[in-house]
C-alpha cells in the first residue's frame, strides 16, 4: 500500500468528524473510492513546484567579488472541480497521482529541476467514475547565474471551476514562488529558495484534495 492510499485511508471517513474529507500531500498513485450516500465532491489538484537554482561567488569585475543567488522555483497550477453525485455513483473508483517537488540546483546541475504532475482522471478499477482529466502542471525551476529568473509557474487545465497557473517568472528572484491558495486557503507545490551561497532548495510536492458531501 503506497503512503498515498494509506494516507486517504487515515484521512477520509464515511462518518463522525473529517467525514468524507480525503487530502493526498506524499508523491503517488492511488484510487479514490466514491463512499456511499455522497452527494457531491470538491476535487482540488496542486502540481508540484521547481527546485531553486545554484547560488555562487563569482566576480562582477576583475578583483570585485559577488555572490549570484540561484532563482526560485515556480510553483505549480492549480485545478478545481465541483461535481454532483447521485445514488449509483457509490462505490465508483477515480484515480489520482500526486506530483513530486523538483530538486534545488546544485554545483554539478546549477539549475532547479522541474517539479512532476498531479492529477485526477476517470477510474480504472472496479466500476470507473467517468471525469474530466483534471492536471496541475509543475512550476519549472528557477535559474543560476547572474540573471537568475525564477522558474515560471505550470498551467492548470480541466477543472470546472478553476484553472489557475501558479506563480513564478520574476528576475532576481530568489524566493520560491507561493503554492496557490485553495479553499479554505490550503496550499501546495510552493517553489523551492534560490540558494544564495550554494544548493538551491527543492520545491514543494503537490496535493490533490477531495471533500465529499452528504
Amino acid at each position: 500500500m503506497s503512503g498515498a492510499i494509506l494516507a486517504g485511508f487515515i484521512i477520509g471517513t464515511t462518518g463522525g468528524a473529517g467525514a468524507g474529507v480525503y487530502d493526498y500531500s506524499e508523491p503517488g498513485s492511488g484510487v479514490q473510492v466514491i463512499p456511499s450516500g455522497a452527494l457531491g465532491v470538491t476535487i482540488e489538484v496542486w502540481g508540484a513546484g521547481g527546485g531553486g537554482g545554484y547560488g555562487y561567488l563569482g566576480e562582477i569585475a576583475p578583483g570585485e567579488p559577488e555572490v549570484f543567488p540561484g532563482g526560485g522555483g515556480g510553483a505549480g497550477g492549480y485545478s478545481k472541480t465541483i461535481l454532483v453525485l447521485t445514488g449509483p455513483d457509490s462505490g465508483k473508483t477515480i484515480n489520482y497521482i500526486v506530483g513530486s517537488g523538483g530538486q534545488g540546483g546544485t554545483g554539478f546541475s546549477p539549475n532547479g529541476e522541474p517539479g512532476t504532475f498531479s492529477n485526477v482522471s476517470s477510474g480504472t478499477s472496479g466500476t470507473p467514475y467517468t471525469i474530466t482529466t483534471m492536471t496541475g502542471f509543475p512550476g519549472n525551476g528557477g535559474d543560476s547565474g547572474q540573471f537568475a529568473q525564477q522558474g515560471a509557474g505550470g498551467v492548470a487545465t480541466g477543472g470546472n471551476t478553476t484553472n489557475t497557473t501558479g506563480a513564478g517568472g520574476a528576475l532576481f528572484t530568489q524566493a520560491g514562488a507561493t503554492g496557490t491558495a485553495g479553499v479554505g486557503g490550503l496550499t501546495a507545490g510552493a517553489g523551492g529558495n534560490g540558494g544564495e551561497f550554494f544548493d538551491g532548495d527543492a520545491g514543494l510536492n503537490g496535493r490533490v484534495r477531495m471533500v465529499f458531501t452528504f
